[in-house]
């Protein structure tokens, strides 16, 4: 584990929390190493009864840092293998939290967007903040979504709306 994602268990309540407010937690490749140590460590601690997924600092997450990828030496270049199952480490970061053994409450404040909409989606409860903005911002990019996201947010969200937010980038409320 690094010091990008704070880890705290108070009699059963563990509180993940991801830490880098400078930058209203965007995703960089510390932070996902991060995550997937804290999902390894989480889904192996009998003594969790419940987790909460939360950011520090004024927002939840602000999605991926694409300024740090690709301009470090160490920047990753595994990130596609097939590395859990049938999915690679960046849709792990989304799977992973569905597939713990206890119930994952999101509180979310701040920006959730992109990839933090996608870590938000593997939640089982989401908290959000009325004031929280929210968006699927990797169409602006070129991107696809898949950390998992669009997957785990059916049967949540009408696949109509799914989709115009995907597409669109629109941003929208909590």
């Amino acid at each position: 584990m690094n010091d990008r994602v704070l880890m705290s268990n108070d009699g059963g309540v563990c509180h993940v929390r991801l830490n880098r407010p400078d930058k209203m937690n965007a995703l960089d490749p510390a932070m996902f190493e991060g995550i997937t140590a804290a999902l390894a460590e989480l889904a192996d601690d009998a003594s969790i009864r419940v987790i909460v997924l939360s950011g520090e600092g004024k927002a939840f997450c602000a999605g991926l840092d694409l300024g740090s990828f690709g301009l470090s030496d160490d920047a990753p270049t595994d990130l596609v293998p097939r590395t859990h199952g049938k999915a690679n480490g960046v849709q792990h970061l989304g799977w992973g939290w569905r597939q713990l053994s206890v119930p994952v409450i999101s509180a979310v404040h701040g920006v959730c967007l992109g990839g933090g909409m996608q870590l938000m989606a593997g939640s089982d409860i989401k908290i959000i903040h009325p004031e929280t903005r929210c968006a699927v911002m990797e169409m602006r990019w070129g991107l696809v979504p898949d950390m998992s996201g669009y997957p785990l947010w059916r049967g949540n969200v009408r696949d109509d709306i799914l989709r115009r937010l995907v597409y669109t980038n629109e941003m929208f409320s909590g």
